[in-house]
């Protein structure tokens, strides 16, 4: 009887612990997926807080506008008060909907180690380093870096201000960096008869690392972007005309395309303008300026690139990250 009733407390008791591991185990497995999810997707926030976001508003300005108390509102936010009716008829009347009360992810997830970032990379386009970007837009260097690589949340107002300094709305995702276009530098360095070791000097960069960027080697800073831009698309002395000149843009958009033209239109000084405007997101095709020189001989410009410093990067197959 006693060798039978110690059987059974032993197989009870493996039989607990067995579960106990498997409980062990679910939590573990269930904390990896909550881990996971916010990695992939970037860092919690109610759905409430994101419609007020995409109004380009915090959720105590949202509040104020609703005529409501900030803390209530934040318990509806979260789930631990209901929606009342005069609560639901305030918030259509902002929002123009009456969101849910779960949790959603914002942005676009954690950016690994070592990866670029795309804020990073339309920094470098626009000619910047991170910190010029924070420099810009009055944000502390440590948040823009955690906003880059999804650590942080952009608050509506920080938002806006990065979108206006990178010109481009601002995605947490990774970018491949940019290679340089040998040949963009080497047409404007023979538009200006210089050697590599004489834009090297005018840039203020050393000639290796000048050498290194021409030959693929080495990925140029924004900050070093920048300097090149300035000095090799600057006008060279052969191409220099007077104030008098014509400008030509070609352009391209979906399965459109046109020509924009204006300018002084020569000795009459008539103004010119045909072709009307380049559509909001469309890709520039070509672009240059022409005008008469001081013997009254027409002269071109060289190619006026509308992208900034990323004339100098080559440009990205449709489909690349």
């Amino acid at each position: 009887m006693t060798t039978t009733t110690n059987s059974n407390i032993t197989e009870t008791a493996q039989n607990l612990a067995v579960s106990l591991d498997n409980q062990r185990d679910t939590i573990a497995l269930q904390d990896t997926e909550v881990q996971d999810l916010a990695e992939n997707q970037g860092r919690a926030e109610s759905e409430l807080q994101a419609a007020a976001r995409h109004h380009g508003l915090t959720l105590k300005q949202l509040a104020a506008l609703m005529d409501v108390n900030y803390s209530h509102l934040c318990a509806v936010a979260n789930g631990h008060r209901p929606w009342t009716p005069d609560l639901r008829e305030k918030a259509m009347a902002v929002l123009g909907e009456v969101p849910g009360q779960g949790v959603v992810y914002r942005q676009g997830g954690v950016v690994q180690g070592g990866e670029s970032t795309y804020v990073r990379e339309r920094a470098r386009e626009k000619g910047l380093s991170l910190r010029q970007v924070a420099d810009r837009t009055g944000l502390s260097y440590g948040y823009v870096t955690q906003v880059a690589r999804g650590q942080r949340n952009l608050s509506p107002a920080a938002q806006v201000r990065m979108e206006a300094v990178l010109e481009a709305p601002v995605k947490v995702e990774a970018a491949q960096p940019a290679e340089i276009d040998p040949q963009a530098l080497w047409e404007r360095m023979d538009a200006h008869g210089w050697s590599q070791n004489e834009v090297a000097r005018r840039a203020g960069i050393s000639k290796a690392m000048l050498s290194q960027v021409m030959n693929g080697q080495r990925t140029p800073s924004g900050d070093v972007l920048r300097r090149l831009y300035e000095v090799l698309f600057a006008p060279s002395a052969a191409e220099l005309v007077v104030p008098v000149e014509l400008r030509v843009m070609g352009w391209k958009k979906g399965g459109r395309n046109g020509v924009v033209v204006k300018g002084a239109g020569g000795p009459g000084g008539d103004t010119i303008r045909t072709g009307g405007r380049v559509p909001w997101g469309a890709e520039v095709e070509f672009a240059y300026t022409s005008g008469y020189d001081s013997w009254g001989r027409v002269s071109v410009h060289h190619l006026v690139d509308e992208r900034g410093c990323s004339a100098l990067l080559k440009r990205g197959e449709p489909g690349d990250v």
